[in-house]
């Protein structure tokens, strides 16, 4: 008897103390483009949704405009997508621009229909999630 209540007691703790240990977290794949192919990066699983809601909030409240890429336009530098966010059954893919200075993103979506150039501030964000 004291067996299973020792057993039962140490189940319980251990639940307890999992469940207390885990944060909920997103999955973002992202790839990185070098020399002529894009490069698997991350799948990066590992990421608080703190940080993916903030860059959720980012390319749901940006400006985006109706656009049309150029076929010699440069191949983006990143794509990302988030894998647990599905839009009428397909993933949003977001091609990832940074400009020379290294602090302005520049995205576009939906095979480049829409394109928006990010503040410093926003930049910044999303830059620091493509490259932990």
């Amino acid at each position: 008897m004291k067996r299973k209540r020792l057993f039962v007691a140490l189940s319980l703790l251990s639940i307890t103390l999992a469940s207390g240990c885990t944060t909920k977290q997103e999955h973002i794949s992202v790839q990185k483009y070098e020399g002529k192919h894009y490069k698997f990066e991350a799948y990066k699983e590992k990421i608080e949704m703190g940080k993916t809601e903030k860059t959720k909030e980012i390319v749901k409240n940006a400006d985006w405009e109706e656009f049309t890429l150029a076929e010699d336009h440069p191949k983006a530098d990143f794509t990302f997508y988030f894998n647990d966010e599905k839009n009428e059954g397909r993933l949003t893919v977001y091609y990832v621009w940074v400009n020379p200075d290294g602090k302005i993103v520049e995205l576009t979506k939906d095979e480049h229909s829409q394109y928006v150039q990010l503040n410093r501030k926003d930049s910044k964000i999303i830059l620091r999630l493509l490259h932990k």
